[in-house]
C-alpha cells in the first residue's frame, strides 16, 4: 500500500468510491489565544492497493506528534479490507479513499505538528501543519 494522496481538511467523506472534501489542502490553523481548542479536522487520504493486499486486513494507524516529535494523545486506528471488482484487469491496483476526522482537538501552543499515517510498521506519510496566533 503506498498513499497518493494525504491532506488536513475541514470535513471529508466518501459516497461510492469518491472521495469528497470541504476545506482541504491547508497547513496552517490561526487562533485568537492558547490553549485553542479545533472543533473539526479531517485527515483525506488516497491509497493505491497492490493485487497481493486484497481480502486481508489492512491496519492503518494515525497518530498527532507535535514538532518535537511529543505524541499528544490524539489517534485513530482501522482496518482496512479491500476486494476486488470484477472488471479489473489482472495485477491492477485499487485505489481506495480513506478519511480520518478528529474532533475537539487541544493545542496549547502556537508550534509546528503532523499526522503520522502508518501502514504496520511503515511511515507512508506525515501531514505537516501549523498552528499560529492571530490578533
Amino acid at each position: 500500500m503506498r498513499l497518493t494522496t494525504a491532506m488536513l481538511a475541514d470535513a471529508a467523506q466518501v459516497q461510492g468510491g469518491k472521495l469528497f472534501v470541504l476545506g482541504g489542502g491547508f497547513d496552517t490553523i490561526s487562533a485568537r489565544s492558547f490553549p485553542v481548542i479545533h472543533r473539526s479536522l479531517t485527515v483525506a487520504m488516497v491509497a493505491e492497493i497492490e493485487p497481493d493486499e486484497r481480502h486481508r486486513n489492512l491496519e492503518i494507524a494515525l497518530q498527532l506528534v507535535d514538532e518535537d516529535g511529543v505524541d499528544l494523545g490524539v489517534q485513530a486506528k482501522g482496518k482496512l479490507r479491500v476486494g476486488a471488482p470484477p472488471n479489473l484487469p489482472p495485477g491492477s491496483t485499487s485505489i481506495v479513499p480513506i478519511v480520518s476526522p478528529f474532533y475537539n482537538i487541544q493545542f496549547t501552543e502556537a508550534k509546528g505538528y503532523a499526522f503520522i499515517i502508518t501502514y504496520g510498521d511503515e511511515e507512508l506519510a506525515r501531514v505537516r501543519f501549523r498552528v499560529v496566533p492571530v490578533d
